[in-house]
């Protein structure tokens, strides 16, 4: 049987590659960490709300990690922007896991575009890396997240794919957003 894991990567192969596709390279100038950032922005802010149902909330909640958002207004700041509320529609307590999953595994990738960042702050010095740096220290909470992610069984399963297109739709819409504006 395929593990959710493998459900989810298989069912949004494209829109990961296409999301890497649009990355490449972003971090080499001031614009396109800006981009980058308020993409993983508008992902922080539909994760922020914990899930409605209480025993999703209490057995998910070690996912949260609001210094994620707090460390992304200070580095937007920093940039020059004040970042304005802004809050998607809050996802069902059964989507909430798959959207997670484009944010906890946006973290093993963070690690190679914190090395394209670091070479960006070289160049000006006043590049903020607060958010990227917490982002992406290591740690197990991918192999944690892949286990909780077995949890879920049944019509979860498929809640969880919705929400992990959903949180790649959101992130891909953020960047061509602010690709074009």
């Amino acid at each position: 049987m395929e593990t959710l894991h493998q459900q989810l990567r298989r069912a949004t192969a494209a829109q990961h590659r296409e999301l890497d596709a649009t990355l490449a390279g972003s971090l080499d100038d001031r614009r396109g960490y800006l981009r980058f950032l308020l993409g993983m922005l508008s992902l922080v802010e539909l994760l922020a709300p914990p899930p409605a149902a209480i025993d999703a909330r209490s057995a998910w909640t070690e996912w949260f990690d609001p210094q994620r958002r707090a460390l992304l207004h200070q580095d937007l700041r920093g940039l020059g922007l004040l970042p304005l509320a802004y809050r998607p529609a809050a996802l069902p307590a059964s989507c909430w896991m798959g959207a997670n999953y484009v944010l906890e595994g946006s973290a093993l990738g963070a690690r190679v575009l914190l090395r394209s960042a670091e070479r960006l702050r070289l160049r000006d010095p006043r590049v903020p890396l607060a958010f990227l740096r917490h982002h992406a220290r290591p740690g197990d909470r991918w192999p944690r997240f892949l286990d909780r992610l077995q949890t879920l069984d049944g019509g979860l399963r498929d809640d969880a794919v919705r929400g992990a297109r959903h949180a790649f739709a959101l992130v891909a819409d953020a960047l061509i957003e602010k690709e074009s504006a």
